[in-house]
Formats: C-alpha cells, sequence, structure tokens
C-alpha cells in the first residue's frame, strides 16, 4: 500500500516527472512516476497513491483512458487525479472532468495552485 502522501506522476515527458517529482518531494511527497496511461494503470493497481498528476496527451494510452480504467478499480472510484495539459481553455477543462478527472491544471504549471489543492486533500 502506498503512503498517505503518495503522489502518481504520469507524463511521457521524462523532464516533466523528473521536474513535478522534485518540486513534490521538496513539500513532503513521496512520488512515483509513470509514463503513459497503461503503466500508470498497473502501478494503481498495486498501491494506490493519495493522488495522481496525469498529463492527457501521451502515447500508447493517453490520459483520457487511463482515468476510465483507473475509475472502474476497487477503491479508486474517488481517487483524486488531476489532468495536467497544455490547453487551457475551458472546453479541455470541461472534457476532462467528464472523462473522470477530479481537477484540471494547464501547463506551464502553476505549482503553488497544485500544491494548495493537494494540501487540501488531507
Amino acid at each position: 500500500m502506498a503512503s498517505a502522501k503518495q503522489v502518481l506522476v504520469v507524463d511521457d515527458n521524462v523532464d516533466v516527472v523528473e521536474s513535478l517529482s522534485a518540486l513534490l518531494q521538496c513539500q513532503g511527497y513521496e512520488t512515483a512516476s509513470a509514463h503513459n496511461g497503461y503503466e500508470a494503470c498497473d502501478w494503481v493497481r498495486d498501491a494506490m497513491p493519495k493522488a495522481i498528476i496525469m498529463d492527457l496527451g501521451m502515447p500508447w494510452m493517453d490520459g483520457f483512458g487511463a482515468v476510465r480504467a483507473i475509475r472502474r478499480m476497487p477503491g479508486a472510484e474517488t481517487l483524486p487525479i488531476i489532468a495536467l495539459t497544455g490547453s487551457a481553455d475551458s472546453d479541455s477543462a470541461k472534457k476532462a472532468v467528464a472523462a473522470g478527472f477530479t481537477q484540471h491544471f494547464s501547463k506551464p504549471l502553476n505549482f503553488e495552485h497544485l500544491n494548495q489543492y493537494l494540501s487540501n486533500l488531507g
């Protein structure tokens, strides 16, 4: 079982995963990483994190497919899953929430807003 402060960072861009993970670790979070939706699903099946931060546009299985698959897993129905995307328009945010994401942040990420959101999770 994952730590109560563990966050899974999912993005096909390794630099994004490494830099976001480093920022989260500076705030006291433990991080794990995946680079596509399939890896994210495998990771969640093995250990339920406190939250997931996931890119929408990834190869093999994108964020939309992954969030739908994760939502079908026992215990993941209400897991906070945050969409991280290059699109800042309201239509993108609506599509992400409709697919099962609990929050939408656009790139470039305002880390203070993300950290505040995660802190409010408990």
